[in-house]
């Protein structure tokens, strides 16, 4: 993984980062056509990150809903693997949606797993894949947001990224420091306000962990 890469090049996809509404890149923006929780510039921030990867390593995003920032992730990387984790218990989330939206951006369907990550991790799911991004989007209460960093522990590359979305909310934000506390091998790389703090170009806060392995 070229964390080094990911961090210089991610302020040059926009004309002012943080403050800038949307990357220069526009092609994000018919991605959020698709029902989603997300912004066209932490979708650009996904797809720079997916980017870097290197040989044989995976994305992998766990809490998918319906494919939005999978897809940006994906787009113009379709030669790196990526691999999808949902227990889809979330509204009208199903497989079966994500499958199409893929399909109608004409992208090739990633290794979809569906279930709890809590289990399907330990039971052995991802072994085989190194992995370089993790992209945590799923429960956000505190104690998920802890295990949800440290089950990826055994799966990350020296250098991996652990990219965690709604890191406004108090039990997340909390939860990333006592996780920093705990855990030597990991620093925090960049944290990008959201909504609550003035940047809702930002959807509800972003930060990037880097793992020194």
């Amino acid at each position: 993984m070229d964390s080094d890469r990911f961090l210089r090049e991610l302020p040059e996809l926009f004309d002012d980062f943080p403050h800038s509404e949307h990357p220069r890149d526009r092609r994000f923006e018919p991605v959020l056509e698709v029902e989603n929780l997300a912004s066209e510039n932490v979708l650009a921030l996904l797809n720079l990150a997916a980017s870097c990867l290197g040989p044989g390593e995976a994305y992998v995003e766990v809490g998918v809903y319906h494919g939005a920032s999978l897809i940006a992730a994906m787009l113009g990387n379709e030669q790196q693997r990526f691999v999808a984790v949902d227990s889809f218990v979330l509204r009208d989330g199903s497989p079966a949606n994500v499958e199409a939206n893929i399909e109608r951006f004409g992208l090739s369907p990633p290794d979809l797993l569906v279930g709890d990550v809590f289990e399907l991790v330990p039971e052995g799911a991802l072994d085989g894949a190194p992995v370089g991004v993790w992209y945590y989007d799923a429960a956000h209460d505190y104690h998920s947001q802890v295990e949800g960093l440290r089950i990826a522990e055994p799966l990350l590359v020296p250098g991996a990224l652990l990219v965690v979305d709604d890191t406004d909310w108090a039990d997340v934000e909390r939860a990333l420091d006592d996780y920093l506390a705990a855990q030597s091998r990991a620093r925090r790389l960049l944290t990008i306000e959201g909504k609550d703090r003035g940047f809702p170009q930002w959807w509800e806060g972003m930060q990037v962990l880097l793992w020194d392995g």
